[in-house]
């Protein structure tokens, strides 16, 4: 918050005059943490504070900043959910843009298609290299429900509350942007936990193109507090991999270790099973391209049989599939 700048909780107009407002009728419903602008150091620590003010609710959905919700979000992120007959199922996704994507009278979605989380690579050297997500695909649903996907998502995220207490956001990455998705996504997936995408989109992100181009321009950002900060982000990443094992053999330990149980791996399954599944090689910090050709029905034919009778998630050591590019050596 800068000075000057509106509380959090304010509405457009004062509750007295229209008190229908949502920051009216559900105010009692809402709690908030303001952190002095030049304080700012990055959506890690940010989502950290969020997370520390969980009490208990069932549900946890997290998004990010610009984004819009259709007519009765709740209840359709809630069926469908629970339509996968999954307490370990995270839905996730990089919301697809705003515009044209809602009806401006019923507030309805318009939007046909669904992303998925499928592309990633190495990026970065040194200290400072991890696996990062891409601009990912979207398409017309061929696979009807929630379908499953490799990877989470931090524009968009929902699930049972305990994915929270689980796999709560680390308060030792500061000034970190880029990376923190492969790092909750894997030390969730060692949790027990499985990666959904919607068949239906509840929300949308205004993206700068286009009309909303300079509406986010004029946005300020958390870099420019970088001088404040200097060699901050270079420290938090080499633990940011490190704590996952996302690193040279030689780096394993070479990295602030302060509550490392808590903001680790969990035990239920192992990061090189993740590895393994999904095409991602340590020793030459390379990934085998076209796994978005694996999702969807060819991903439902092989996970879908280790789902457990219980709901708890998927039993991997069911799972034999390692996936390989079919299209090597062409883009």
């Amino acid at each position: 918050v800068k000075e000057g700048a509106p509380k959090c909780p304010t509405p457009a107009t004062p509750c007295a005059e229209d008190p229908d407002q949502a920051l009216c009728r559900y105010r009692h419903m809402i709690d908030f943490f303001e952190v002095d602008g030049s304080l700012s150091v990055g959506p890690v620590y940010a989502r950290h504070l969020a997370h520390r003010m969980y009490r208990g609710e069932y549900f946890a959905m997290q998004v990010d900043s610009h984004v819009r919700m259709t007519e009765h979000w709740d209840d359709s992120a809630i069926e469908q959910w629970e339509s996968g007959k999954n307490e370990m199922a995270v839905i996730a996704a990089y919301p697809s843009d705003l515009i044209g994507s809602i009806d401006p009278e019923t507030h309805k979605s318009n939007h046909p298609g669904r992303p998925i989380m499928c592309m990633s690579d190495f990026e970065g050297y040194g200290a400072k290299k991890h696996l990062r997500h891409g601009q990912q695909p979207e398409g017309v649903p061929t696979v009807h429900g929630l379908m499953f996907e490799p990877y989470w998502a931090a524009g968009f995220s929902f699930a049972r509350g305990h994915f929270v207490v689980q796999v709560p956001y680390d308060q030792f990455l500061p000034m970190v942007f880029q990376g923190e998705e492969i790092n909750i996504g894997m030390r969730g997936f060692t949790y027990g936990y499985d990666y959904y995408t919607m068949e239906h989109s509840v929300c949308f992100h205004m993206y700068a193109v286009r009309e909303n181009k300079a509406k986010r321009k004029n946005v300020k950002l958390f870099w420019e507090n970088s001088n404040n900060f200097n060699g901050v982000e270079a420290k938090a990443m080499k633990r940011l991999n490190g704590i996952i094992g996302m690193v040279r053999e030689q780096d394993k330990n070479d990295f602030y270790h302060e509550d490392e149980q808590k903001y680790g791996l969990g035990k239920l399954r192992t990061p090189e099973k993740f590895y393994r599944t999904f095409g991602i090689h340590l020793n030459t910090q390379t990934v085998e391209h076209h796994l978005c050709s694996f999702v969807g029905k060819p991903m439902k034919e092989v996970l879908s049989p280790a789902l457990r009778e219980n709901r708890m998630g998927l039993d991997y050591s069911k799972i034999t599939y390692e996936f390989v590019d079919p299209k090597k050596g062409r883009p």
